[in-house]
């Protein structure tokens, strides 16, 4: 009897060892793939806490593109998820050609990685199309056509910002093609885009960040082309290209249609909203989670009281253990930050740090070290031809972000107040000098 006791305690370690070690092989392995998806979702507490839930859902999700290794997974599916990894492998042959001296290759490699993402709405990250608006830019100056590469490369440039002047070091020229679009960004008068939707309270995010919600106008919005993206739960993430003019006011109206898995989508929220306890998450949260197709879930209430948001819920991790998440976040300097620990602490993951941040694609070494050699011999003027492109050249504009912002989001639960529109203001004081945040970051329901 001992004998045979023995032998099932060593059946029984062996196997929790297999089964230990299983998991942390294929926890490696969803790290290595493609990031870890994380399903986030944010319930409101109660009937009246709609607006906040919904601020709260963009806020964490914002936040939660922040951390590193993780792909941050909704409700809204990408029509064709495929597009984006055909577009990205154009754009990899594109930067090869480029690097090569094949430009002919590139430009056709380019507009054909272009032409995808055109015609497949939703797909692809911010990075990628600004990556494919890069080197269309640049292949394109390759061919002559100098006016239309100037606004390719404006437009990588408002969709990603970090790019510098030797990423663009193909030629003296097509360096100095960027240092005046990054110029023009500043000084030209910028315009206004307003953003409908059908339905309504849908996310708006310009350039990839974060706006607020349709209905909305949104003012200050650089001259040149902006990717335009509408997100809401439930119906295929939408998107569009609009070209903003100096001083100009654009309307965009945009027509969601609803996700093939919106069905499923209803059910699996509706069966984890009554699975909210320490011992039922685990379970109710699985429906979830295929639905969306994620390996782990954030799903969280809020609520909004004169004491700040205050979430309460569950994350599951990758090996099944569910983990309580319990905050109240006062609406002070420290609201992001506070956000940005909670996360870190709940998921494990680590934010992204400025080294994370990588290049969209840039010539070979020895090219740049020769264009730097060229354009200071030539005392790094421009030298392309001004009467294609260049207008008089003029001191960069310091832009008023740089000293403080403001941030205002309209529309949240539109539909749930009858005859108002509804607006929540966030707002963070900043000292004009230095451009640290002091005093408090207010959010306002306000009805007009």
């Amino acid at each position: 009897m001992l004998r045979k006791n023995v032998s099932h305690q060593w059946i029984a370690s062996t196997l929790a060892l297999v089964t230990f070690y299983g998991t942390l092989a294929w926890t490696s392995a969803a790290y290595a793939a493609d990031g870890r998806k994380i399903a986030c979702f944010v319930l409101p507490k109660n009937n009246r806490q709609g607006q906040a839930a919904a601020v709260m859902s963009s806020i964490l999700r914002t936040e939660m593109d922040g951390l590193s290794g993780v792909v941050t997974v909704t409700g809204s599916p990408v029509g064709n998820p495929q597009a984006a990894v055909e577009a990205s492998r154009l754009a990899d042959a594109g930067f090869t050609s480029l690097n090569t001296g094949n430009s002919s290759g590139a430009l056709t490699q380019f507009r054909q990685a272009w032409d995808v993402l055109s015609q497949n709405p939703g797909a692809g990250s911010t990075r990628l199309h600004a990556r494919i608006a890069k080197g269309l830019g640049v292949a394109t100056f390759q061919d002559g056509n100098t006016t239309r590469a100037k606004e390719l490369i404006k437009r990588s440039l408002l969709l990603y910002r970090s790019q510098t002047a030797n990423e663009y070091a193909y030629s003296v020229d097509i360096r100095n093609v960027y240092e005046y679009a990054k110029r023009e960004i500043d000084e030209q008068s910028p315009g206004t885009l307003e953003v409908r939707s059908t339905p309504d309270s849908a996310e708006v995010f310009i350039d990839g960040e974060f706006k607020g919600y349709t209905a909305i106008a949104l003012s200050d919005q650089a001259a040149g082309n902006h990717l335009i993206e509408v997100i809401k739960d439930g119906y295929l993430k939408w998107s569009t290209n609009a070209l903003v003019s100096a001083g100009g006011r654009l309307p965009i109206d945009a027509m969601l249609t609803a996700a093939p898995n919106k069905a499923e989508l209803d059910a699996a929220l509706s069966r984890v909203r009554k699975s909210m306890t320490p011992t039922r998450f685990a379970s109710g949260v699985q429906p979830l989670l295929q639905t969306v197709e994620a390996r782990e879930a954030l799903v969280v209430t809020a609520s909004l009281s004169t004491s700040g948001f205050t979430l309460e819920g569950y994350y599951l991790d990758l090996a099944g253990m569910v983990n309580p998440v319990n905050a109240t976040l006062a609406q002070d300097a420290e609201f992001y930050n506070n956000i940005k620990r909670l996360l870190v602490r709940t998921t494990g993951a680590a934010p992204k740090t400025s080294e994370s941040v990588s290049s969209l694609g840039a010539p070979p070494k020895e090219t740049i070290d020769s264009v730097m050699k060229q354009s200071e011999a030539v005392g790094g003027d421009i030298v392309v031809n001004p009467d294609e492109i260049f207008s008089e050249k003029k001191a960069p504009v310091e832009s008023i972000t740089d000293k403080w912002w403001f941030w205002t989001i309209v529309g949240v639960g539109a539909a749930a107040i009858a005859g108002a529109v509804t607006a929540i203001v966030l707002t963070q004081e900043a000292e004009e000098d230095s451009g640290a945040a002091v005093g408090n970051f207010n959010i306002n329901l306000q009805s007009f």
